[in-house]
Order: structure tokens, then sequence, then C-alpha cells
């Protein structure tokens, strides 16, 4: 199972599903990863939008995991600037790149600069 939540929802709050991940883990023994990944979206309002990286595809990563054994790292995810198919998310700061990636980290991890690279690229972050 993978499960998204933008932690700027202001509808349903990500800390009572990030509360809901911790104890599905302590349940199992304090660890559900082998079956179980969180990923929270930082600055993500209810399933889009807020000044966020909010365009991306779960459900080809899920499919890996299940079919392959292959469970996700991280998920990249885009901004939706001018020219996006999608549509623009108009809650975009002005000083973001119309093209700015970021990678999702499962839970507990969060995307940290790597110190070098486009601050625009998911390349130069890591999952920490």
């Amino acid at each position: 199972m993978m499960v998204y939540h933008g932690t700027s929802d202001p509808i349903f709050s990500s800390d009572d599903t990030r509360a809901r991940y911790q104890a599905l883990g302590t349940a199992n023994n304090a660890d559900a990863s082998d079956f179980a990944r969180y990923f929270p979206v930082p600055g993500m309002h209810h399933c889009s939008g807020g000044p966020a990286t909010d365009q991306f595809d779960m459900l080809t990563p899920l499919v890996n995991w299940v079919e392959k054994g292959q469970a996700a790292d991280s998920v990249i995810a885009s901004a939706r600037g001018v020219g996006n198919a999608a549509g623009v998310n108009a809650d975009l700061p002005a000083n973001w790149s119309a093209t700015r990636t970021r990678p999702l980290c499962p839970f507990p991890k969060v995307a940290r600069y790597k110190g070098s690279g486009s601050i625009e690229d998911a390349a130069s972050f890591s999952c920490q």
C-alpha cells in the first residue's frame, strides 16, 4: 500500500495520516515498510494545489513493488507550471521554475539538498 497526503491539506490533517502509519508500524513489530509506505507531500493542499510539486505517479511505483518486488525509495513530483498539460497550479510561488521537480520521500525520510546542483531539480536532493 502506498499512501500520500499533502502537508498543507486544510480538510484532513497529514498528522493524522502519519499517526495512523506509525500505529501500523507499532502493530507490526515497529516496521510497516515491507507492505506500506507513507509519502507526505510538502506544501500540497487536499489532493493537489498549494505551493507544492503536486504532480506525480504513485501507480507505476506501486505496480513495480507488487509485481517486481521493487519498493520505491522516492517518487519524483513536479510543479504544474506554465505549459503543463494538467493545467497550471496557481499557488506556485513566482520564483519557482515551472518545471521544478522534487523527490517525495517515504516517511520518516525527507528530501534534503545535496549541496550542489540546481535547486529546481530532484536529482540535487536525496531522501534522508
